[in-house]
């Protein structure tokens, strides 16, 4: 992770770069974010534009210490066009140097591998960029 600081009149903003990682043989925005639960857990997610709702791994509620089935239930659409069953929990999270509440859903369904980052709740709070040729995502605090 790499921090660029830009100055735009007296307030300094911070922009930060995440080097993509490899998964499988390949380079993907797979970036840290740090969610609370009893205490701050580390997680990696890739940060997919096109989802509408950050989505984790059931375990990952399990680490955190939330009981999975007492978020609220509800079902989205995946990539493949079928729908899973998540369990959304409003957790507090630190993503590229700022903390603040989001929505993430758990589910036991979830079968790609990896978390998910997705707009709901972030996008709204940072300008991402993806710069695929150097594999680097940007994260631009917004405001």
């Amino acid at each position: 992770m790499h921090r660029l600081y830009t100055h735009r009149g007296r307030n300094c903003d911070i922009t930060v770069k995440f080097n993509y990682t490899e998964f499988q043989g390949r380079l993907l925005p797979i970036i840290p974010i740090r969610v609370r639960g009893r205490e701050w857990v580390e997680f990696r997610a890739f940060v997919d534009s096109g989802a509408e709702y950050s989505i984790f791994q059931a375990e990952m509620a399990e680490i955190l210490g939330l009981r999975l089935e007492d978020g609220e239930g509800s079902y989205v659409t995946v990539g493949d066009g079928s729908q899973i069953k998540v369990y959304i929990h409003r957790v507090n999270v630190r993503l590229a140097d700022e903390e603040f509440e989001a929505s993430i859903g758990f589910s036991r369904h979830l079968g790609i591998g990896f978390n998910i980052i997705g707009r709901l709740d972030i996008f709204d709070r940072f300008k991402v960029c993806f710069d695929e040729p150097n594999g680097i995502v940007e994260f631009h605090p917004k405001g």
